[in-house]
């Protein structure tokens, strides 16, 4: 068998060097050596993330290093005002241009040499790029990109959705994962299709003894301890932590003497007055940190930004339970796959998980030893190595590519798709996250594409969440071609909309319909006067088009009004599969059981006519006693009208209202599943969404049948002509009490389901782009 080689591709490198992904490289490079692989390490002169990026502290050169060849780059000249410019927007969620992209990475840290050396060696292959946010670990990979692997160690955050981070990872020829979390990021964020996603995981060193007596002589302590290892700032979550720790032993008096010992760099919060039980002992010797792990009760790993956690890890060989945080999900699937722990969201589960593991002696050592058993199961030095070998080998029967003299990667153009004919982009003002108009925008993204067409999406503002997906509107005019199709998404005036019609490229106007300002103007002003501004636009921009896509029959007859030259009829592109996700068991446990629940979706405000809901609750809570009316949305914090909801429960004292707030999209699921029928008397609709997602779960359906409902809702459940709250309640009683009138509804709003299934709704968007454009899909 020939020899097997690789090279590992990071920003520093150094036995001292501090960091996860740091240490995880040079341990899997270290090990692969002693398993014959010939590895070596091309990095930066750059001593490590907290050195001067300006100024190369190591010789350039190769060196020899703990077995391993290190060779050292120089590099280039930057501007760091530049970059800490782009890098503040870049954390804040701001999408950048593409030229603005190039310079981040060109002022980050950037070694021409390194990609040059990169450039000229394919032979050195496979490079294994780690972490992923470095300009060596986002423009290497598009070197030789068929002997690239990025280990990325993703986090949700603004640089993942960076496009050049997304164009690493598709053009790449393997992207190795650490655990499935962060697998389920990367394909939420980029599309993985054309590369190979590998789940490896990451190995633990296992071949220590902790010494619990041994610390707790040493450092004096006699009580009961919870321990945090690690970074002790805000990016680890550890304010949060003592915040909460102190709250708990203010609520149990102290009596129990329970502290909280913290090991790691940087000074740690204190709350004032802690100071007696919340105990920062610094840097401590490694050995003091396992005998630490051993002595202490529970370990929390409080951080919501995690790849792995290796400190999890070691205080489960040490057998000592942890508790992490629930917004983490790669810890929390750790904790729930091991049985090794619990996790918190909030102050209230903090407590009580602290609760059941200091005062069950059984239950701690039972998750203590689950959590070493899952360690030894998953994640040691042998399983780990061979895994990465297996993939060296598979690799390296693969061609080799051709040397390159430079390595041409800013300047890389974008690769087209391989369908040669006109590209189908899609522009709106606002690309918000979880609202029905931009899942409408993603998965007609995603349609197009599965098509074979190239498809963009730009947006003026992106949620953070979705900075990944789109491009800034300026990057528009730079890859557009005359014969690509532009589909502007309309729902409120803009700026934007008045710049379209002299864009290039053909237009197309996918409108969603305008609330009337009337409903907007005493809760949110400035909402009311886009409202207006969008409707004075709406014909100048509805006769600029060629083809007007209202998504219901209602808008259509808008854009028939606004002068639009042809109209055709596609309804919001529902994703379906989206529905079927795991609930969350809270709401499940809350609501479901013998008492019937009216439900209603959407956001707390005044064109939803909610107090119309709380009427009827009113008439409904004495003609059936015990049903609930669940109104599920966020309010605008900045209108007063959910206050004005609450004065009108307590005034007719209105029982079982439940106002939910804002919901995660399990909760949301959960609530479809608990209710029994759902209710809408909305004023102002333009399709309606929870209606189709009503139907999907099979719920009767009772809607206030004015402006876009009557097109959505079809035969699919009861249209009510007048909203008198007594004759709504009594109609809604007679369904309830009626089991073969309710089952007959809930056939019809699932047969009326058909309409909007995704295979249906993409046919009438191809039929739509080829009868009308003349687009060549077939």
């Amino acid at each position: 068998m020939a020899e097997l080689r690789c090279s590992f591709v990071m920003p520093w490198y150094g036995e001292k060097v501090p960091g996860g992904a740091e240490a995880e490289a040079r341990r899997t490079a270290q090990e692969l050596a002693a398993q014959g692989v010939r590895v070596q390490i091309l990095t930066t002169c750059l001593e490590g993330l907290g050195s001067d990026w300006d100024h190369d502290q190591l010789p350039a050169g190769e060196t020899k290093e703990g077995g391993l060849t290190v060779k050292r780059f120089p590099t280039a000249q930057r501007d760091p005002d530049r970059f800490n410019q782009l890098n503040t927007r870049v954390c804040s969620g701001e999408i950048l241009s593409r030229q603005e992209e190039q310079d981040f990475y060109k002022n980050m840290v950037y070694s021409p040499a390194l990609l040059d050396h990169i450039a000229a060696h394919p032979e050195e292959g496979p490079f294994f790029f780690i972490p992923y946010l470095f300009t060596s670990a986002v423009w290497g990979p598009l070197v030789h990109p068929e002997k690239s692997v990025i280990v990325p160690c993703l986090h949700d955050e603004g640089y993942a959705r960076m496009q050049s981070v997304k164009r690493a990872f598709e053009t790449s020829r393997a992207v190795v994962f650490h655990v499935e979390p962060e697998y389920k990021l990367a394909k939420a964020l980029y599309d993985l299709a054309k590369t190979e996603p590998l789940i490896l995981g990451e190995g633990v060193d296992t071949d220590w003894q902790g010494d619990g007596e041994r610390f707790r002589d040493k450092y004096g302590i006699d009580g009961p301890f919870l321990l945090y290892a690690g970074r002790k700032d805000a990016g680890k979550n550890t304010p949060l932590l003592t915040s909460y720790f102190w709250r708990y032993v203010q609520d149990r008096g102290g009596a129990d003497g329970l502290k909280l010992y913290l090991i790691g760099n940087l000074p740690a919060p204190i709350p004032a007055g802690a100071e007696d039980v919340i105990i920062d002992l610094g840097f401590v010797p490694v050995q003091d940190k396992y005998d630490a792990y051993a002595a202490a009760d529970v370990f929390i790993q409080p951080s919501i930004m995690e790849s792995f956690s290796i400190v999890i890890m070691e205080a489960w060989l040490a057998g000592t339970p942890v508790m992490v945080h629930s917004a983490c999900a790669v810890t929390r699937d750790h904790a729930e796959k091991s049985n090794g722990g619990l996790h918190f969201a909030d102050y209230p589960h903090f407590a009580e998980g602290l609760n059941m593991l200091l005062n069950e002696p059984g239950l701690k050592q039972g998750m203590g030893r689950a959590g070493r058993d899952y360690v030894l199961g998953n994640y040691t030095w042998p399983l780990i190595t061979r895994r990465f070998m297996e993939l060296i080998e598979r690799l390296s029967a693969e061609p080799v590519p051709l040397p390159k003299a430079q390595a041409q990667v800013m300047s890389s153009p974008k690769a087209r798709s391989s369908y040669d004919g006109p590209a189908v982009h899609q522009m709106l003002p606002d690309f918000a996250y979880g609202d029905a108009i931009g899942n409408d925008v993603r998965a007609i993204q995603k349609m197009l594409r599965s098509w074979g067409l190239e498809s963009e999406i730009y947006a003026r503002h992106v949620h953070p969440k979705l900075s990944g997906s789109c491009l800034p509107v300026e990057d528009y005019y730079h890859n557009v071609r005359p014969q690509d199709v532009l589909i502007f998404h309309f729902s409120t005036g803009h700026s934007l909309a008045d710049a379209v019609p002299a864009m290039p490229g053909r237009k197309v106007l996918r409108y969603h319909n305008i609330t009337p300002a009337e409903f907007l103007a005493q809760v949110n002003p400035q909402a009311a006067d886009r409202a207006e501004f969008g409707r004075k636009q709406l014909p100048g921009l509805a006769a600029s088009v060629e083809l007007g896509i209202g998504v219901s029959p209602y808008n259509c007859t808008e854009l028939e009004e606004a002068g639009c030259p042809q109209i055709v009829c596609v309804p919001i592109l529902v994703d379906l599969s989206q529905l079927d996700l795991p609930p969350d068991p809270t709401v499940l446990a809350r609501f479901d059981g013998t008492r019937d629940n009216i439900l209603h979706i959407g956001r707390i405000a005044p064109n939803k006519c909610i107090q119309d809901h709380i009427k009827v609750q009113y008439w409904l809570s004495q003609i059936r006693p015990g049903t609930r009316m669940l109104l599920v949305g966020g309010a605008d914090s900045r209108s007063g009208y959910q206050q004005g909801l609450n004065q009108l429960v307590n005034q007719l004292g209105v029982p079982d209202v439940h106002f939910s707030g804002h919901v995660s999209t399990a909760a949301m699921l959960s609530y479809y599943q608990v209710a029994d029928l759902y209710l809408c008397l909305s004023e102002h609709e333009g399709f309606c969404v929870p209606l189709v997602e009503s139907m999907h779960f099979g719920l009767p359906i009772v809607a206030h049948a004015v402006t876009g409902v009557p097109g959505t809702l079809g035969n699919g459940g009861v249209h009510l002509k007048r909203k008198d709250p007594l004759y709504v309640a009594e109609l809604i009683a007679g369904i309830l009490d009626d089991p073969e009138l309710k089952s007959g509804l809930a056939r019809a709003s699932r047969d009326r389901l058909e309409a909007f299934q995704p295979k249906t709704v993409a046919a009438q968007l191809k039929d739509a782009l080829t009868a009308h454009l003349g687009l060549d899909l077939a």
